[in-house]
């Protein structure tokens, strides 16, 4: 009996025994599991727990004018920034975000659901957030421990509207871009150029974010800063532009486009362009584009109601219209068909033509802007007073194979370089050829002449039209557009320097360049721009320039005067156009005059951002008549 119980006890004790070692062996294998098989695991998520990262965005760098004049800048706002996991896992703060963002729940859970890390940083969801929001989110602190608001460098336009399509603005990047730039430290949030040079020169503005690590405990709620690394602010960029001579352009067209509204037949002159360039550098010293908008609306995210407005307005105030328009530039391509004509030869400084009011070819179909004609003229006088029927004689001459090949040379039909974002548009120059592969093989002798005058198969932009001036203006140069002198660090430490580059030199005749450049300073003295420049002092300060206006089927002709001065010695090339704005004389040459008397110190200078409203002076003498170009 005893040895039985002995047997059970025995029977007991081994099952316990080897239950005991079964259960070691589990926990063993389990702590094995836990431990070594998803340690790294484990231990970055207790990482998250302890510790989390928040960028500290860098300021972007600074844009100066030619003098040291500051453009664009930065100011300190404030940026709200979130843990995506502990925002998605908890809905009531997705709503209290949402609401008080101004965000839908949808779109904002979307945004942080596609962040690679969700546990350790900070990811921002909202930029220049106003005092009220910042004090709503400090009250529900200790109840959404997931958010945090802190000090954030937002991008400053101080001069609002002007310069806005050179300048650029700055938005959140997309999938798209961020798909590309990830490589480069972008991430979920950033922001970065959209256009402008803010885009062109993203890399050097942009600068290195710093970094600070947080202790934060079981919830969430911060404790301490661990670590910190210090920003490196962006690189600054220094422009040709001259500030002064851009706010004179600026106010000088805005006051004009009222003036024409106001005063003339043309009530739709609400667009146009200035482009101020040295001839002996291709530096670019002012550029307006109308009209406009405020890149400030983009700081901090815009609405997409203010956002649409703009995207629909029929007037395309987003477009850069001096690099990203084209013209049919009217009468202001008459230089290139007398070019084209004595450098083929076909042409000379002797030759007269008689002017009678219409084409002696084409009769009715072809006009002079001057009904009752110019009478005999020769070469330089019909520059001057922009004679039709000279340049149509010239045209069946040189014939259209001639008359684009110089164009082609003097730079339209091809992109200068400048390189600003949006990339400018390459243009057209129609002859023959490209009609026959594009629309139909037959070429009209009526379409030589109207190709002679600035019409029909020919697109230019204002960058290539004042270039090209400018290249008339240097006796052959062509200088590559450019308008940043150099990059800086925020030390003053030169990092990139620009200098005129000659990208080719077209060899011209003398007695081409000397009957060209006389017959464009006759146009301001005694031809077709002599009312705009009615008691100007052109003894002093000579002009050179061409009036044109073109018909657009639809609309009120088109407005454009190119020029340079002085005309001996070219220091600035001048491009005005004026969409709508009826002849070159009366709509835009005003413009061109104005700004000649503030750069040669003949009136004061605008120096404030602030753009009056009072009217333009009228021209003093009643314009010549309008040019009528066929269509």
């Amino acid at each position: 009996m005893k040895e039985q119980v002995l047997r059970s006890l025995e029977r007991r004790f081994r099952f316990f025994f080897i239950l005991i070692i079964l259960v070691f062996a589990v926990l063993l294998a389990r702590l094995w599991f836990l431990q070594i098989v998803q340690g790294e695991k484990h231990y970055a998520e207790s990482l998250g727990n302890f510790g989390r990262q928040i960028r500290i965005a860098a300021p972007r760098g600074n844009i100066y004018d030619r003098t040291g004049k500051l453009l664009v800048s930065n100011r300190f706002s404030h940026v709200v920034s979130v843990v995506p996991n502990d925002i998605l896992s908890n809905p009531e703060a997705l709503d209290f975000l949402s609401n008080l963002l101004e965000v839908p729940a949808a779109e904002l859970a979307g945004r942080l659901e596609k962040v690679t890390d969700q546990r350790e940083q900070y990811v921002p969801v909202k930029h220049d957030v106003s005092p009220e929001v910042i004090g709503r989110i400090l009250e529900a602190r200790l109840d959404f421990p997931g958010i945090t608001v802190e000090k954030y460098p937002v991008r400053s336009y101080p001069l609002g509207e002007v310069g806005a399509h050179l300048f650029g603005h700055i938005g959140e990047i997309n999938q798209e871009e961020l798909a590309k730039m990830r490589s480069f430290g972008y991430r979920l949030g950033d922001l970065i150029g959209k256009m402008g040079l803010e885009k062109t020169y993203e890399t050097y503005l942009r600068g290195t974010d710093g970094l600070k690590i947080l202790q934060v405990d079981s919830v969430g709620q911060h404790l301490q800063v661990l670590e910190e690394i210090r920003f490196a602010p962006g690189q600054n960029l220094h422009l040709t532009l001259d500030l002064e001579l851009q706010l004179e352009a600026e106010k000088a067209l805005s006051e004009h486009l009222v003036w024409l509204r106001e005063n003339t037949d043309y009530k739709s002159a609400r667009s146009g362009v200035v482009l101020v360039m040295d001839p002996r550098s291709g530096a670019i010293l002012a550029m307006v584009s109308y009209p406009r908008f405020d890149p400030n609306i983009f700081v901090g995210g815009v609405s997409q109601e203010v956002l649409t407005g703009l995207l629909n307005d029929p007037l395309r105030p987003f477009t850069n219209r001096v690099t990203r328009e084209g013209y049919m530039p009217g009468s202001t391509f008459k230089p290139v068909t007398v070019i084209a004509a004595l450098e083929e030869g076909v042409t000379g400084p002797n030759q007269n033509f008689i002017c009678a009011g219409m084409d002696r070819v084409h009769g009715a179909l072809f006009k002079c802007w001057k009904q009752e004609g110019h009478g005999m003229l020769n070469l330089v006088e019909g520059l001057a007073y922009s004679c039709n029927m000279v340049l149509a004689e010239l045209a069946r001459e040189v014939g259209p194979e001639g008359i684009a090949k110089n164009a082609r040379l003097l730079g339209f039909g091809s992109s200068t370089g400048l390189g600003l974002h949006p990339l400018e548009i390459g243009g057209l120059v129609g002859d023959p050829d490209y009609k026959r592969k594009t629309r139909d093989p037959r070429w009209y002798p009526i379409e030589t002449v109207h190709l002679s005058v600035g019409q029909g198969f020919i697109q230019v932009t204002p960058l290539q039209l004042a270039q090209a001036f400018a290249v008339i203006a240097n006796g052959g140069k062509h200088y590559q557009p450019w308008v940043v002198q150099r990059i800086e660090t925020a030390e003053g430490r030169v990092v990139k320097e620009f200098s005129p580059q000659v990208t080719r030199e077209i060899q011209l005749k003398p007695t081409t360049l000397r009957l060209v450049r006389e017959g464009l300073e006759k146009a301001v003295s005694m031809g077709t721009a002599r009312g705009a420049f009615w008691g100007f002092p052109l003894d002093r300060f000579p002009v050179a320039g061409k009036t044109g206006t073109a018909q657009i089927h639809g609309k009120e002709d088109y407005a454009f005067f190119a020029s340079y001065a002085p005309a001996d010695q070219p220091e600035l090339v001048i491009l005005v156009v004026v969409e709508e704005g009826g002849s070159g004389s009366l709509g835009a040459a005003p413009v061109a005059r104005r700004l000649y008397e503030a750069y040669f110190g003949l009136r004061k200078t605008t120096s404030t951002p602030e753009l009056p409203t009072e009217e333009a002076e009228a021209p003093v003498e009643e314009a010549p008549a309008k040019e009528k170009p066929v269509e």
